[in-house]
C-alpha cells in the first residue's frame, strides 16, 4: 500500500495552501532594522550631556596647554569626548574669533560628516553655518560664516595647494592620529613646516591609543624632556597631554599628565 501523501494542485480562485495557518507571533521590533544608540543620558539636556563626559573635567587644562604650547598631544579612551568636545572648547575660548577657523581632520569622510552633524546639534546651529564639513565631492560650509570645519586629511592637503600656510586657520586638530595613512603622515609633516613660518598656529593631536612620548620624540629627533608644569603629575591616566613651547628652538619644556 502506498503511504505517500497525495499531491493536490491549487485551483485559482480558492484559498492558497497554508493560508489558514496564523503566525504564532508578530513582533515589529524583530522585522525593523533600526540603528541602536546607547546613551544613558538621553533624558538630560545637551549641556548636561556635555558636562557628563570625562573630558569636561579637563577643559581648563586643555585650553591652558593650547594657549601656552604650539603642539599638544592628547590621548584619551574612546568615548571620552575628544572629537566632539575639544573643538567646541576651542570655539568657546575665542580661537575662532576675528574670522579665524578651527579645522579638525578625520581619517574617513563618514567620521567627518557624523561628527560635524553631532557638534552642530550640540552647538545649536545649522549644519553648514557655524559648524560645517568638507569632504571629497561633498561640502557643507560657508566661506564667511563657518568657524569650525571638519575635513578629511586628503582635503586639507588639497587646501594647502591653494593656501600653503593655511592662513585662515588658527588651530588644526588631527583627530584619530593612530589610524595612520599616507595622507595623515603628509599632513603632519606639512603642518610642522607651516608652524616654522607661523608660530601662532596651534596643532592638537588627539588619539585613543597613540604613544604621546614617541610622537613627540619622532617629531623633534630628540628624546622627550622637560620639567613638569605644576607639582607631581597624576600617573597612569587615560588622558595624557604633552605640550611643546612656542620658543626655545622647538625644545619641549613641560608636560602634563591628566587622568579621566
Amino acid at each position: 500500500m502506498d503511504s505517500r501523501p497525495k499531491v493536490k494542485f491549487w485551483k485559482p480562485g480558492t484559498d492558497t495552501p497554508g493560508s489558514h495557518i496564523e503566525e504564532e507571533r508578530q513582533n515589529v521590533v524583530e522585522t525593523a532594522s533600526l540603528p541602536v544608540v546607547y546613551n544613558p543620558n538621553a533624558s538630560f539636556s545637551i549641556e548636561r550631556q556635555r558636562q557628563s563626559l570625562p573630558v569636561f573635567r579637563y577643559r581648563n587644562h586643555i585650553l591652558y596647554l593650547v594657549e601656552n604650547y604650539r603642539t599638544v598631544v592628547i590621548v584619551g579612551e574612546t568615548g571620552c569626548g575628544k572629537s566632539t568636545q575639544i573643538p567646541q572648547y576651542l570655539i568657546e575660548a575665542g580661537w575662532a574669533a576675528g574670522g579665524r577657523v578651527v579645522a579638525v581632520t578625520e581619517p574617513r569622510r563618514v567620521a567627518a560628516i557624523t561628527v560635524a552633524t553631532r557638534v552642530a546639534e550640540e552647538h545649536g546651529s545649522v549644519l553648514g553655518d557655524e559648524v560645517g564639513f568638507a569632504v571629497r565631492f561633498d561640502s557643507r560650509c560657508d566661506q564667511s560664516r563657518t568657524r569650525l570645519k571638519f575635513v578629511t586629511d586628503g582635503l586639507l592637503i588639497r587646501e594647502m595647494m591653494s593656501d600653503p600656510l593655511l592662513s585662515k586657520y588658527s588651530v588644526i586638530m588631527l583627530d584619530e592620529a593612530h589610524e595612520r595613512s599616507l595622507c595623515t603622515d603628509v599632513v603632519v609633516g606639512l603642518v610642522k613646516k607651516i608652524q616654522r613660518r607661523r608660530p601662532e598656529l596651534r596643532v592638537v593631536v588627539a588619539s585613543a591609543t597613540l604613544d604621546a612620548e614617541q610622537v613627540c620624540s619622532d617629531g623633534h629627533d630628540r628624546d622627550f624632556q622637560g620639567d613638569h608644569l605644576s607639582g607631581q603629575p597624576e600617573m597612569s591616566g587615560n588622558l595624557t597631554a604633552f605640550g611643546e613651547t612656542s620658543g626655545g628652538g622647538g625644545i619641549l619644556s613641560g608636560n602634563c599628565f591628566l587622568q579621566i
